[in-house]
């Protein structure tokens, strides 16, 4: 809500100015542009300076202002609002013709800590595709798995990767894939390529989610299609206070993406998720791993070219949120996952 009220502030704002703008003179307007500039870098900076806490390197600033005055005050903006709301879904691009200033924005307001930013990926909700612009918003970008510290953990339990119909035997979210052949072209599968459902432990909230379109949000208070799991929420349910927990954390949540190479996972919240796929697996095929995904990156959860060996029952994706399980975790069990 805090942060809610500090972008429509900053507009209203930013739309008094534009009108004043329109009644003063040459000079006059050039000293307001360059004083509402300044006032919009001075809050971007004081931004990356609190978002880099500990790790906050003075040096940063000198860069972070040479980036800044480089751009329009538009864009100087739109990157406020962007920062300020953390790329909460709707957040839009911010497009300058460059080729390499993306990176900057990325390292000064998402990861402080690279001093050289590996190689991105832009998720695909970002509308730039033109050759000679790219797109600024720093939440538009995720790092990919390979440059991941991330954990790799065996199940020693027996396959679970079952049809999503069957009774009390999940927990999280499983994506079913309900198709033998996926398109990617303009969006057009034919019908739905994937159901999705949310259980708390193992019990199923809501009801199916049949996806058509090649993008799902999975998320808290979603203010366009997808899977919104505040508005499936039961009030009946009996949760207890890890799930409770868990699920106020969850907040911008994943993105489901069907690209030409597989299917897409997004981690769009602030905690990790955990992500076990039969395509993932290496080794014993019967004996699936789970793979951890922290904020801010990106998981190529199902790999098209493995998908003719995967049995049509064991196409699912399963995923918890926060919680691992199986060994080197005190959860066990998929279903001991909060959700």
């Amino acid at each position: 809500a805090v942060v809610s009220t500090q972008s429509t502030g900053i507009l209203l704002q930013f739309f008094r100015d534009l009108y004043r703008f329109t009644k003063c003179s040459n000079e006059q307007r050039g000293f307001m542009f360059r004083t509402r500039k300044s006032t919009l870098i001075k809050k971007l900076l004081s931004l990356q300076e609190s978002s880099a806490k500990n790790t906050y390197d003075p040096t940063s600033q000198g860069l972070a202002k040479v980036f800044l005055k480089d751009i329009g005050e538009v864009e100087v903006l739109q990157l406020l609002l962007t920062v300020l709301k953390e790329g909460a879904l709707g957040t839009t691009c911010i497009v300058v013709n460059s080729q390499d200033k993306h990176l900057t924005a990325c390292k000064l307001w998402r990861w402080p800590l690279y001093r050289t930013m590996p190689t991105l990926k832009r998720v695909p909700i970002c509308n730039d595709r033109c050759e000679d612009s790219e797109c600024l918003n720093p939440y538009h970008y995720f790092l990919t798995m390979s440059h991941s510290p991330s954990k790799t953990i065996r199940l020693d339990t027996s396959p679970v990767s079952l049809p999503i119909t069957r009774d009390l035997s999940d927990s999280g979210i499983c994506i079913d894939m309900c198709s033998d052949t996926f398109n990617t072209e303009d969006g057009d599968n034919n019908g739905t390529w994937c159901n999705v459902a949310y259980w708390e432990h193992n019990q199923r909230i809501g009801a199916l989610h049949c996806v058509n379109d090649p993008i799902v949000a999975i998320a808290n208070n979603i203010s366009h299609s997808g899977l919104d799991l505040a508005k499936i929420a039961n009030d009946d349910v009996s949760r207890d206070e890890v799930t409770a927990r868990v699920r106020k954390h969850i907040g911008s949540g994943i993105l489901v993406s069907l690209e030409e190479d597989g299917i897409w996972l997004y981690n769009r919240s602030e905690i990790s998720i955990f992500v076990q796929s039969p395509t993932m697996s290496t080794g014993d095929k019967t004996r699936p791993q789970v793979h951890k995904v922290l904020p801010g990156y990106a998981l190529n959860s199902y790999h098209f070219a493995h998908h003719s060996t995967v049995s049509r029952t064991a196409r699912t994706i399963r995923l918890s949120f926060e919680k691992g399980w199986g060994p080197g975790y005190r959860r066990q069990y998929f279903t001991d996952a909060p959700c």
